[in-house]
């Protein structure tokens, strides 16, 4: 068990993140057989022919099945919305001391099978540095980037729910469903399957950072060095190697197909730039459907930072329902 303990000024400086390095990390972790790999069945099946293109064998030394993962490998993101480039710097200007010990770290902790690899690691930590770099950001051009506009819809519309449910509950309905392993109770966030050292947050507040390819997991950075994180699974990332459906064909005549395929697909909720990226369509003919289907109480939108999500009504979906009935 591990417990996180939080003052008031801790309350107040929770925040979300989104961090392209955490998802390529934990890709990498699912094609280097994840024991749930039937949830990301379709994707890794894409990437399948991609994938056998990469050497990732580094990576996949310091990503023990049971064991520590080296956390300089993904440094907590200190923006809200991280860049790739940005974070993949941080990590190859990691000091060389801190990549010796949590290289040995990997290493020791739980007899991880990649021992020899990692002792190899150990005789160069400058270049070792370079090619776990390098590793990363060939897993990301090749596995994540082409994918990061649904990717990164999923992870949004994620943290738009999560802080509803922080701003109406606070820090007990933030904590209530993030993940089955949580539990709040008395200003201490109990991490039950958890077997990390406590740690007092002192005022630095705690980074929940959603990943799609984190499911079923929970990770925690609670190591000094860094900033306290908690990466847990965004909601809907079962559904985001599904395409949507096609809509009804009494629908289509009703709404015209565009229109009706853009109201079918607002499961989760999506931006205009998200949907346009996903049908190949110009984005004033996805904003000019969208807006329809705004005027006709088909959809709501909400604003989130710059961003505006269209979400599918009640109504919405009496019509769809209707239309298959």
């Amino acid at each position: 068990m591990t417990v996180l303990r939080f003052t008031q000024a801790d309350a107040l400086r929770c925040r979300f993140g989104v961090s392209p390095l955490w998802e390529t990390m934990s890709a990498v972790r699912v094609l280097h057989g994840s024991k749930h790999r039937q949830l990301y069945a379709d994707w890794i099946a894409a990437k399948q022919d991609t994938a056998a293109k990469l050497d990732l064998r580094m990576l996949k030394a310091v990503q023990p099945r049971v064991g520590f993962t080296p956390d300089f490998l993904t440094p907590p993101p200190k923006a809200s919305r991280a860049k790739f480039a940005t974070e993949v710097a941080r990590v190859r200007a990691t000091p060389l001391e801190k990549v010796r010990a949590e290289l040995i770290q990997s290493r020791d902790e739980l007899n991880n099978p990649a021992a020899p690899e990692i002792n190899a690691m150990l005789e160069d930590l400058p270049g070792t540095r370079e090619r776990l770099a390098d590793e990363i950001e060939s897993a990301w051009d090749a596995l994540i980037r082409p994918d990061w506009p649904l990717i990164s819809r999923v992870l949004e519309d994620d943290i738009a729910h999560r802080g509803r449910q922080l701003t109406d509950g606070g820090l007990a309905g933030l904590f209530d469903d993030l993940h089955p392993t949580l539990t709040w109770e008395d200003d201490r966030l109990i991490a039950t399957r958890y077997r990390s050292d406590d740690r007092d947050l002192s005022g630095q507040g705690l980074l929940l950072v959603p990943g799609v390819f984190e499911w079923p997991y929970l990770v925690m950075v609670v190591d000094p060095a860094y900033h306290p994180t908690l990466v847990y699974p965004a909601r809907g990332a079962a559904r985001l190697w599904s395409d949507a459906p096609p809509p009804p064909d009494p629908l289509a005549r009703l709404l015209g197909r565009t229109r009706a395929t853009l109201l079918v697909a607002l499961d989760p909720p999506a931006t205009t730039s998200a949907l346009a990226a996903q049908y190949d369509l110009a984005l004033a003919t996805v904003a000019e459907h969208l807006s329809a289907l705004y005027d006709a109480g088909l959809a709501t939108r909400r604003r989130t930072g710059h961003q505006v999500h269209y979400r599918r009504t009640e109504v919405g979906q009496a019509v769809i329902d209707a239309s298959v009935g």
